[in-house]
């Protein structure tokens, strides 16, 4: 997908980056399918009792969640694809397929799809950009997207814009397919899972600069202040005349917990032992 080029009549569109949604928009009628569409009621981050449980959210121009089929197991029935769209819940295009049965869903759009393409689910489908199989199926050096952690579960792993999975081979036990994520973690998945051949639409959504505050508000973001700008009584950072240091070993959290290089990882449910090298190590 391309950059587009901004013509500069403010500081705020100076530096801002887009990109350029004439191609998707060109393929269908900038109206979701109104089926596989439901509104979503913005929490501005906060629980039943309104108490705020996530910051920094809030406010935000109103959008439609599209209902996306992360699944993909309705096997040996092809799907035409009838538009790419712009979807405002992810940063990943979605394509509305249509199966010979006549079911419509959305899935996520891959790189390189074209409306009128012809895809499959199944174990006996060609290695071809936007069918989805088992891992077991696929070859090794093959690009994947939509992987499963858990079969039958739905895709969990690259699903956002430009992101991919490499198989990389099988393990000593012949039970895991070896992935390289494009994070350059290496983990091991079951033959069991599904995966859909390709990379994530949008690659160049990394080159995007908002360019002014205005439009992190429109897409619900609220500001982020420093603790070091604060009051006392508000952030452990906060006090002091003028600048001064945070005061502790190591930075803190609002609530005094520490904040950086603590491991926040649940050991009960964490699948540590399928990682065999993590992205962060050397």
């Amino acid at each position: 997908m391309a950059i587009k080029s901004i013509k500069t009549r403010s500081k705020g569109k100076r530096t801002s980056i887009l990109i350029d949604y004439k191609k998707v928009l060109s393929s269908n009628t900038n109206k979701p399918h109104k089926a596989l569409t439901k509104s979503i009621q913005n929490q501005s981050g906060r629980n039943n009792r309104g108490i705020i449980t996530t910051r920094h959210q809030g406010g935000g121009h109103k959008r439609k969640f599209r209902e996306i089929d992360f699944k993909r197991n309705k096997d040996g029935i092809k799907a035409t694809v009838q538009t790419i769209e712009y979807d405002p819940n992810r940063t990943a295009f979605i394509s509305l397929v249509c199966y010979e049965d006549g079911t419509k869903k959305y899935i996520l759009a891959p790189r390189d799809i074209k409306v009128g393409d012809k895809i499959v689910s199944g174990n006996k489908c060609d290695i071809k950009t936007g069918n989805c199989m088992l891992l077991a199926n696929i070859p090794d050096g093959a690009f994947v997207h939509n992987v499963e952690l858990v079969p039958g579960h739905g895709g969990q792993i690259a699903r956002s814009a430009g992101s991919f999975a490499q198989v990389s081979g099988k393990d000593e036990t012949g039970e895991y397919k070896i992935l390289r994520l494009s994070s350059g973690e290496f983990r091991k998945i079951p033959n069991e899972c599904r995966a859909t051949i390709g990379i994530v639409s949008n690659e160049d959504h990394n080159l995007v600069n908002l360019g002014k505050a205005g439009r992190s508000r429109h897409m619900g973001i609220r500001p982020t202040v420093r603790g070091t700008v604060m009051n006392p009584n508000d952030h452990p950072h906060g006090g002091g005349e003028g600048r001064q240091s945070i005061g502790y070993d190591a930075p803190r959290t609002p609530w005094g917990k520490r904040h950086m290089g603590v491991k926040t990882r649940r050991q009960k449910k964490a699948s540590s032992a399928l990682i065999i090298r993590r992205r962060n190590d050397k």
